[in-house]
Formats: C-alpha cells, sequence, structure tokens
C-alpha cells in the first residue's frame, strides 16, 4: 500500500449536482476539509499567527463519485517542499473502494505559509519541514 495520510469526507445531499454526481465545485472543498486534519499538528499551534494560502490547486477527475460514495476516502501526502510553501498531493475514493485501487479523483495544492497580521510570506518552521516531509512520497 502506498504511504499517505488518510481522511474521510462525508458527503452531504448539496454536495449532489443533478445528475447524481459530486458537484466538481465540490471537490475543492472536499479537500479542503481532509486537508485540515492533515495540517492540524504542523500548522495549529501557529493558527492566531500563520496562515495558509491556496497559490494553485489543480484536479483531474478520473471516474464519477456519488452520494453513495460516501465518506470518500482521500488520501494526502507531501510532494514538495521549499522555503516558505508546499505542495499536497491527493487521491480520492470511494468508501468502498479498496486503498490500492485507481483513485476516482488525483490533485494537488500549492499552499504558500504567510504571517497573517503583517500579510507577508514565512519560512515554514523546521517542525513544520520535518512532518511534511515525513509524508514525502
Amino acid at each position: 500500500m502506498t504511504k499517505g495520510f488518510v481522511a474521510p469526507v462525508p458527503v452531504r445531499w448539496s454536495d449532489i449536482d443533478m445528475y447524481q454526481h459530486i458537484n466538481h465545485a465540490t471537490m475543492v472543498t472536499i479537500l479542503e476539509e481532509a486537508r485540515i486534519p492533515f495540517l492540524r499538528e504542523p500548522f495549529g499551534p501557529q493558527i492566531d499567527t500563520i496562515g495558509l494560502l491556496i497559490a494553485e490547486v489543480n484536479i483531474s477527475y478520473k471516474a464519477q463519485l456519488r452520494l453513495i460514495d460516501s465518506p470518500l476516502q482521500v488520501t494526502m501526502w507531501t510532494k514538495r517542499v521549499r522555503a516558505v510553501d508546499f505542495t499536497i498531493g491527493y487521491e480520492v475514493r470511494s468508501v468502498s473502494a479498496p486503498a490500492d485501487s485507481r483513485p476516482a479523483v488525483i490533485a494537488d495544492t500549492q499552499l504558500a505559509a504567510v504571517h497573517i497580521q503583517e500579510q507577508r510570506l514565512v519560512r515554514l518552521t523546521p517542525e513544520q519541514r520535518e512532518y511534511l516531509q515525513s509524508w514525502m512520497r
């Protein structure tokens, strides 16, 4: 099995489009909901001063997902770590899909650390870098 942090994300009725699929725009929110527990340990203690801004989002849809596939299993890992930013990779599967099956959605997000009050980029701490690198694939 491939290394990754797995977060279950429930699908809400409002996430479904008229074709009974999870709406494509909702996938960004699903990735965000999965990312919160993944990043709580390294970034939670500084939540009042350091925030994370999305610099880029890429999503590739490989198969449909429906309400019956809930909770979605979102597997995350670190793809890249730099001085002030990092990139997370995602694979999204149905609750009933084996962990090694082809994902229905493949995505990545680049996040940058920012000082909230000063609105400037800040370097990742050694602890944050170590945590992120421990999830490197």
